[in-house]
């Protein structure tokens, strides 16, 4: 019989890979709002959480939610931090935001974080403050579509890339605890190898408008941790996912409708 834990990383990486390809061509061909959307939603946290309470059982991987929307929100700083650096220099931007994630993150886990709701409290002070950072401070604006021809081996790149990406930030929360299982499954893999694409395939300033848009549409993310936490124990693992995956794809949509539409 295969390890689950091999099945975890073969879907992660097969799902994320598969995800993150889409979005970017999205975004080339209908702008970054649509695309921003679609790399915000949960993927790597979905994948993850379903597969500690699937190994494990449901009542760890709702232990694994209470850093989450903690994490959400340095993973909203992370955005911040790259869309104020790559417009200097590309290199410093990535690693700058990353270094400011993995810092930020592991002070909580040498810190022991455990109080779920002042980490919501938490995450939606710094999204507003990283959405007025942005919007009001740098300045970004959103970009339309550009004409750009995909081969195959451009596709398979971004697939690779981004399923890499995803399945190490997986086996990472395999390590230890619900604590770290939580903070890796919350690691910002969608935003980084999207960075990547986009920045390589359209320049910073289209790289930095979907991360705009990103920044909204991970609500949904921050959202699907919260969902599980209250779902997983009273509906069981399956109809919990379920149940979960519908409110928050809900959400993103209406987030997209709502809010992103009418953003410059």
């Amino acid at each position: 019989m295969i390890d689950t834990f091999i099945i975890k990383l073969v879907l992660s990486f097969i799902v994320g890979g598969a995800w993150v390809t889409i979005a970017t061509l999205i975004a080339d061909k209908y702008g970054t709002k649509l695309g921003g959307i679609i790399i915000g939603l949960p993927s790597t946290l979905l994948v993850s959480l379903f597969f500690i309470g699937w190994t494990q059982s449901p009542g760890v991987a709702v232990e694994a939610t209470t850093i989450v929307p903690i994490i959400g929100a340095v993973n909203a700083l992370f955005l911040v931090a790259y869309i104020a650096l790559v417009r200097v220099n590309f290199w410093m931007a990535l690693s700058g935001s990353a270094l400011f994630w993995a810092l930020c993150s592991f002070s909580l886990l040498v810190f022991k974080f455990s109080n779920f709701y002042l980490s919501l409290m938490i995450y939606v002070i710094v999204v507003f403050i990283s959405y007025f950072i942005i919007e009001k401070g740098i300045r970004v604006k959103s970009k339309s579509a550009r004409e750009i021809t995909h081969t195959v081996g451009t596709l398979l790149f971004r697939g690779l890339l981004s399923g890499t990406i995803i399945a190490l930030a997986v086996a990472m929360g395999k390590i230890g605890g619900p604590l770290l299982g939580g903070i890796f499954a919350m690691f910002p893999a969608m935003f980084l190898s999207t960075v990547l694409i986009t920045y390589f395939s359209q320049g910073p300033l289209f790289s930095s408008a979907v991360m705009k848009v990103a920044l909204f549409s991970a609500v949904s993310v921050v959202l699907y941790g919260v969902l599980v936490r209250s779902t997983y124990i009273p509906l069981g693992l399956g109809w919990g996912t379920l149940v979960s995956i519908i409110i928050s794809f809900s959400t993103a949509f209406f987030i997209h409708v709502l809010v992103i539409k009418r953003i410059s």
